[in-house]
């Protein structure tokens, strides 16, 4: 194996990691909840408050249309059954319990309406719960998938790893130095392919004569334009890289 097609391995290798841990960043970063949950569970907390007011106002409601009732109930007794003898305390009797009676027929106006409005509420509140509860199931799949691709991810990872350790113990000091210079000053990439004659890394056309030098292979070949390591994919009839990640030994 040429000393290019030594480090275009490497670079394959490379490549291969850093999207890899890119994606599981990406996945990590994912894990979180989904705007489509968010947006439920806002949506029924907000309805599960009005209905919890509405509740309370109910409450309230029967409570006092109980404890005026209860008044008036007593008044009712007090004033028909003759221990009421004095005219003018009698008539203020009867003139507050006329107010309990108004008093009981509004609170119980008010209790009808809000029972009303409470069951639209308990039917807006049950089908916000479905929406979130279907959010919350979408959102564990999701999930599920999310980590079973990154173990996967992890696996291959790992399997990179073996087969750069193994690249690097074969590569010259040297040469090694300068890809990783190269791969640090160059986003990573240091090695690129050239297809009909085309840098894949900046897109330049390559010329004739520095194609004619990385064919011959003797000496590592860079780009004039953007300086990478450049492998002439198809024209140099090296060993390709294998992709494979499933087995370490490979």
């Amino acid at each position: 194996m040429s000393r290019t097609s030594a480090l275009y391995e490497l670079q394959q290798v490379d490549s291969g990691l850093d999207s890899r841990v890119a994606r599981m960043r990406q996945i990590d970063e994912s894990m979180g909840d989904r705007e489509d949950l968010v947006t439920a569970r806002a949506q029924h907390e907000e309805i599960a408050a009005r209905l919890a007011q509405e509740q309370a106002t109910l409450k309230n409601l029967s409570h006092e249309a109980e404890d005026t009732g209860t008044r008036l109930r007593g008044l009712d007794r007090q004033m028909y059954d003759g221990s009421i003898k004095n005219p003018k305390e009698l008539g203020q009797m009867q003139e507050e319990a006329s107010h309990l009676r108004v008093r009981v027929k509004t609170l119980e106006d008010s209790a009808l309406d809000v029972m009303l409005a409470l069951e639209e509420t308990e039917d807006v509140e049950a089908e916000a719960r479905k929406q979130l509860e279907t959010a919350q199931h979408e959102q564990e799949l999701y999930h599920a998938s999310l980590i079973q691709e990154k173990d996967k991810l992890m696996g291959q990872a790992k399997v990179l790893q073996v087969k750069r350790q193994r690249s690097v113990a074969e590569l010259p000091w040297a040469d090694l130095q300068l890809y990783e210079r190269m791969r640090r000053s160059k986003g990573g990439v240091a090695v690129v392919e050239v297809r009909n004659s085309i840098c894949g890394g900046c897109h330049s056309t390559i010329p004739v004569s520095v194609l004619r030098q990385a064919r011959n292979h003797a000496e590592i070949t860079t780009c004039p334009t953007c300086g990478r390591i450049i492998y002439p994919l198809g024209e140099v009839k090296y060993e390709e890289f294998d992709h494979n990640l499933d087995n370490v030994d490979k």
